[in-house]
């Protein structure tokens, strides 16, 4: 796969002759983690090209997620997917259509690496459409012409590849500095000096740990640190799960806006959840996190970076990555409660 060189990158000059902004388009809909898990790579993107404009393709839902990105995005370009599934298809197609066709790009990078998002990369203007060559589905990767080979890495190692060998970056991924929202600070509701943020819920059943299990890590904390307080976070669906996790926990769960989540993520001393987009976010602000892992492996999608800890269950079916225990035994689920609670207090009081 040859590399795109500076010269690739629309060589033409205006009257001053000075250089023409690049215009890149990144295409990553979803999820929640999955964008985040972006931000590394797009940071080395700004840093290779600091006068470069990036549009992004996002589902309606994550759009708030790019406030926090490390390269501004100019244009947000609304990918409306359950619209594209109903009788509204060809109007929405032609809408989505006539949004990527607005500008040229002299790269439209799918980090994606679904059928629907390669063909959103061959709809655009551009003579560089960049993708993995073993994409998530293979079917993808017929709509680029740059295929960039990454291996069974981390989200976050696998997209600074393509990033990194599509622009020939040579430098390290690293973790940006994301802006904070003054405005989401400001309007959270009033909480304790100290807390952690508890995230008990998950949209895969696997991947959620039990009540209980919070619970525990909640009075074990307490037996070590009297005065810390607990904070449940995470969407409207996810509410009533952390309910149960206990009196004394305050339940912000469906009750903050994205940009709201993510500055109650960073002022908390701690994060400890499931595998999960807050999750994610916590890594990238910095914050101490603790992941609690069964279903799904930390090795591949495990809060990134330093000050990032995650508890994996030993059993042989850990890793499975099914949404529901074949045999609803979730052997993956049973961990050291006084442990995790312990390495959680340490880290609090080192902060």
């Amino acid at each position: 796969m040859k590399p795109v060189c500076r010269k690739d990158l629309q060589p033409a000059l205006n009257g001053d002759d000075e250089e023409i902004k690049l215009r890149f388009l990144v295409i990553k809909p979803s999820s929640f983690g999955d964008i985040v898990h972006l931000f590394p790579a797009l940071a080395l993107m700004r840093q290779k090209f600091p006068d470069a404009v990036l549009d992004f393709v996002v589902n309606p839902e994550f759009a708030p997620l790019l406030d926090f990105s490390p390269f501004p995005v100019e244009r947000r370009i609304i990918f409306e997917r359950r619209k594209l599934a109903s009788r509204r298809f060809l109007p929405e197609l032609l809408k989505l259509r006539r949004e990527l066709r607005r500008e040229y790009y002299d790269a439209v990078i799918d980090f994606q690496g679904l059928f629907r998002s390669g063909f959103i990369s061959r709809l655009c203007r551009s003579k560089v459409r960049a993708g993995f060559a073993n994409a998530r589905e293979r079917s993808a990767a017929i709509f680029y012409n740059r295929r960039i080979k990454a291996g069974d890495a981390h989200a976050v190692e696998r997209y600074g590849t393509l990033a990194k060998e599509l622009f020939q970056i040579s430098g390290e991924l690293f973790k940006p500095e994301l802006p904070v929202c003054e405005t989401a600070k400001a309007s959270l509701p009033e909480l304790p000096e100290k807390y952690i943020v508890l995230l008990p819920g998950t949209r895969w059943e696997s991947k959620r740990f039990p009540a209980e299990f919070f619970a525990g890590i909640c009075r074990e904390i307490r037996k070590r640190i009297p005065d810390m307080h607990f904070v449940a976070a995470g969407s409207a669906g996810e509410r009533a799960h952390a309910d149960t996790v206990g009196a004394g926990v305050i339940n912000l769960a469906g009750m903050t806006t994205l940009p709201q989540l993510f500055e109650l993520l960073r002022g908390a001393a701690a994060v400890a959840g499931n595998d999960s987009g807050p999750l994610h976010a916590a890594a990238a602000l910095n914050v101490p996190v603790f992941g609690f892992y069964g279903s799904t492996d930390p090795e591949l999608t495990g809060p990134w970076g330093d000050g990032c800890r995650s508890f994996f269950a030993g059993c042989g079916c850990a890793g499975c990555l099914k949404r529901i225990c074949p045999d609803g035994s979730y052997r993956c689920h049973q961990m050291d409660i006084a442990m995790i609670a312990e390495e959680i207090c340490r880290k609090c009081v080192e902060e």
